[in-house]
């Protein structure tokens, strides 16, 4: 069985021996490997453009029908990923004739600061080979050139979470619907795509992620958070959740991957994606274990939301999400204030949770990130609930939106303390602040609608 391994244990380390020095052998295959699909015509399916044109592309509808099929914001975000990295994989093992082949991931999760930086390898433009300074193929240009910053990469969030889908809030692989990010999807994916896409990066947009050669990478290290999640006690498959109906286990179990030759596509069902010893995938990372500064944090969680939920409880006996409020007709442009007003109200009892759903969220050129805060009424203290990361919007045509769930049970106590009776709450959805673009008036999301749930 192959082992994919942390690019840490691999990398040179210093800008100056990336440039100079030799590199250890798997990132010399990978540039090799990239070098070679990049020498191709886009029109071959073993080309660096067409495997990045598989995962997106701005033309739509794409003009092959392996094209542009990326998942997003779905439960199959992580099995669909983990077929794609199997067949680039191959392809860079059959170009290279390295046959043993196996991707590096990088783990950015770890103390030490150099983790969070781009590897090495990946931040010159030049490298010496056979005495000869050389283009590097794994360098793309417009890259930032920060560490991803601490808050961006937390991993105990999404492997607390012992459901991999949970009804209107986040699972760690989705939510029911099914229209919303997974934890694991929303941090660290999505922050670490636009901390290393930068403001014109190819990691900030779905349509180019893929040109990256950091991307499979990162999605390596991604899939091993999967892997990590489910060797963890207590985590609970979707097709083992009390909310999955026949129907969605019948559409899980039978779905299925295809890649590259529209006439003799690689194929990966969901018995290959599932197992990582089947022939398909037949790899192993180099460690799933959880790091200790979060461990006891991470199961101390665990045992927290299993005992919310009445010690086991089923999600399907779990207290409904109940709308107390809605947006309608919101307005575009610069108005980043959503006052919504004649709700419903509260019910005798005060709630114990609040849920803020911004539905159909579209953007031609969105800032990075974005804070949520809520006011019970003008002129009250305002409370910050949340923060997202722009992915997803970045590079996407005007047809494809995203919906986010912000919990903003944290403010609860202080706007029922200022007299918030349901009945009306101000949203607002503000670029966030210390970044390059916070201050830019030329970038812009549009929210179609929000709407307010509480639980009892």
């Amino acid at each position: 069985m192959r082992i994919r391994r942390s690019i840490e244990n691999l990398s040179v380390g210093t800008s100056a021996a990336a440039r100079e020095d030799a590199w250890d052998p798997v990132l010399e295959t990978y540039a090799l490997g990239v070098q070679l699909m990049k020498d191709l015509a886009e029109d071959t399916p073993t080309s660096w453009l067409w495997a990045a044109n598989t995962h997106g592309m701005e033309a739509t509808p794409p003009p092959r029908t392996t094209w542009g099929q990326c998942q997003h914001a779905s439960v199959y975000f992580l099995p669909w990923h983990r077929a794609y990295l199997a067949w680039f994989e191959n392809t860079i093992r059959e170009l290279t004739g390295d046959r043993e082949w196996a991707l590096p991931y990088w783990d950015y999760f770890a103390d030490a600061s150099s983790r969070r930086r781009m590897p090495a390898e990946f931040r010159v433009p030049t490298r010496t080979v056979d005495g000869n300074s050389v283009p590097n193929p794994l360098f793309s240009p417009n890259r930032s050139a920060r560490p991803v910053p601490d808050e961006n990469v937390e991993l105990a969030p999404a492997l607390s979470q012992p459901h991999y889908v949970r009804r209107m809030e986040y699972g760690f692989g989705g939510v029911e619907p099914d229209d919303y990010f997974g934890l694991a999807e929303q941090e660290p994916h999505n922050w670490v795509h636009m901390d290393v896409g930068g403001d014109a990066g190819e990691m900030r947009s779905p349509a180019t992620a893929g040109r990256d050669p950091i991307f499979w990478l990162h999605h390596a290290n991604i899939d091993r958070i999967w892997e990590m999640w489910r060797v963890l006690d207590g985590s609970v498959e979707y097709v083992q959740s009390p909310i999955a109906t026949t129907a969605m286990k019948s559409q899980w179990n039978s779905a299925e991957f295809w890649f590259g030759d529209e006439a003799t596509p690689s194929t990966y069902s969901m018995t290959d994606v599932e197992d990582l010893t089947t022939p398909a995938m037949d790899y192993e990372y180099e460690s799933v274990e959880l790091p200790d500064e979060i461990a006891d944090d991470v199961m101390a969680e665990r045992e927290r939301i299993i005992a919310a939920e009445g010690g086991g409880r089923g999600l399907d006996e779990a207290p409904e999400w109940t709308p107390v409020a809605a947006s309608e007709d919101l307005p575009s442009g610069e108005d980043r204030e959503i006052v919504l007003a004649q709700g419903r109200g509260l019910d005798a009892a005060p709630p114990s949770r609040l849920m803020l759903d911004l539905a159909s969220t579209t953007a031609h050129d969105p800032h990075a990130a974005y804070v949520v805060e809520v006011q019970a009424e003008a002129g009250a203290p305002t409370h910050t609930v949340g923060r997202f990361s722009a992915f997803g919007l970045a590079g996407t045509s005007d047809s494809e939106t995203r919906n986010y769930l912000v919990d903003a049970s944290s403010a609860l106590p202080a706007l029922l303390a200022e007299g918030w009776d349901g009945g009306q709450l101000i949203v607002r959805v503000v670029p966030e602040p210390g970044r390059a673009d916070s201050e830019d008036d030329g970038k812009s999301i549009r929210i179609g609608q929000v709407t307010v749930y509480t639980q009892p």
